[in-house]
């Protein structure tokens, strides 16, 4: 009997213990929930296409031949008279007049390095850094002229230190004198012929000249209807290169550029409004101006022209070049699409908020690489906080066992 009933204990001591285990096991099991906190995102809705520059230029022509040397740099603006170019019947002598403009950019650094202005040491050395932070930038962007003119703001800065810190406002006076020399050796060692090329006109100058001038005009796309521009772009015109042409000149800032692209991708464009355009050749994003647009026959197409007076210094202005152009912008939370639940017949997500389950509502803006993204409580402001509609930093419950609405999780 007694035996019997130790069994009895034992058995039941057994199962006790299975479940308490069970029990315990599916308490764990309830409160492995797998979470992650909503993050504000912003996504562009973006078309990839070819496009076309237009310009009003002019050939900019002097009929000598010989060696030439450019005494304006390409994309600088210019004023009427202004020298562009010297041409040298002796190829020596453009060789020397090369030296010539290397001296004389290395005076002016010496020049405003030199007087009793100096500022304080430590007003020097920011202006120093200040110039080597803007180089690096410049060089990272890939506008190496624009690193170029920094770099001679920076020598005349470091030329100040050293005439700063040596007490002495006339330390470059030897230097300055040894190149002013040198000059005019060079300058008495001249004697071949040469021909001066001015500006004809105030305006933007260019030495590239690809022959297309008279042909992707501004003018030109005035009247240009999508018709006609397929026309232009798919005759592939000659361009006629005069030999006797050392650059060209556009008087005014303002450049357009022209894309064909199907209609389904143009609609939403408005006109007049601004939109960025990225142009990868010169690693380069400006805003641009909807000028017009234009459909074909058939409706299946769209021309769309934009415009801008932005002339960034070593712009690729080649014709023909691949764009991107930011359509729209869409602002939202970014939350997985596992996340998505629906109660009440609402759209939403549990959220977890003082260890308790909370039904928040979501609107679907789009979805992308297992992604949702959702409205924001309030467009205007990312960071505004929201009872019953989901908000940043929110923690979000991805998955879970027998989850509901109010459940506390210990």
């Amino acid at each position: 009997m007694k035996k019997t009933l130790k069994q009895v204990l034992v058995v039941l001591c057994s199962v006790s213990i299975l479940v308490y285990a069970v029990f315990q096991l599916s308490l764990a099991s309830d409160k492995e929930i797998e979470t992650e906190n909503t993050f504000y995102s912003v996504v562009n809705d973006v078309i990839n296409t070819e496009c076309y520059i237009f310009r009003n230029e002019s050939l900019i022509i002097q009929s000598a031949d010989g060696a030439r040397c450019y005494s304006a740099e390409n994309g600088d603006k210019v004023f009427l008279g202004q020298e562009l170019c010297v041409t040298y019947q002796d190829y020596s002598d453009a060789d020397v007049q090369t030296r010539i403009n290397e001296i004389n950019t290395q005076l002016a650094v010496l020049e405003q390095s030199t007087g009793s202005y100096f500022a304080d040491l430590g007003r020097i050395n920011e202006n120093i850094s200040d110039y080597m932070m803007d180089i690096l930038c410049s060089v990272s962007d890939g506008d190496l002229r624009s690193a170029k003119r920094q770099q001679s703001s920076l020598l005349v800065q470091m030329n100040r230190r050293q005439a700063t810190v040596e007490e002495n406002g006339n330390c470059f006076s030897d230097q300055i004198y040894a190149l002013k020399q040198e000059k005019t050796n060079l300058e008495g060692g001249l004697t071949g012929a040469k021909v001066y090329t001015t500006s004809p006109a105030a305006g933007y100058f260019y030495t590239e000249v690809d022959g297309y001038e008279n042909i992707f005009s501004a003018t030109a796309l005035e009247d240009l209807s999508l018709k006609d521009f397929q026309a232009l772009i798919s005759s592939n015109p000659k361009p006629v290169i005069n030999s006797n042409a050392i650059g060209k000149i556009a008087k005014s800032s303002k450049w357009y550029i022209a894309f064909v692209c199907p209609r389904r991708e143009a609609a939403g464009f408005q006109k007049g409004k601004n939109y960025t355009v990225n142009f990868p050749y010169s690693e380069t994003q400006l805003d641009m101006t909807l000028e017009r647009s234009g459909g074909s026959g058939d409706g299946e197409t769209m021309m769309l022209v934009f415009s801008s007076h932005t002339l960034p210094r070593g712009f690729n202005f080649t014709r023909k070049q691949e764009i991107s152009v930011v359509k729209s912008t869409v602002q939202g939370l970014k939350v997985r699409t596992t996340a998505l639940r629906h109660e009440n017949g609402k759209t939403g997500v549990y959220v977890l908020q003082n260890n308790r389950v909370v039904f928040k509502t979501t609107e679907i803006l789009r979805e992308s690489g297992g992604f949702y993204l959702v409205a924001l409580p309030d467009e205007n402001r990312h960071t505004a906080r929201s009872a019953t509609k989901l908000s940043l930093h929110d923690t979000v419950i991805l998955s879970g066992k027998n989850l509901y609405v109010g459940k506390v999780l210990q």
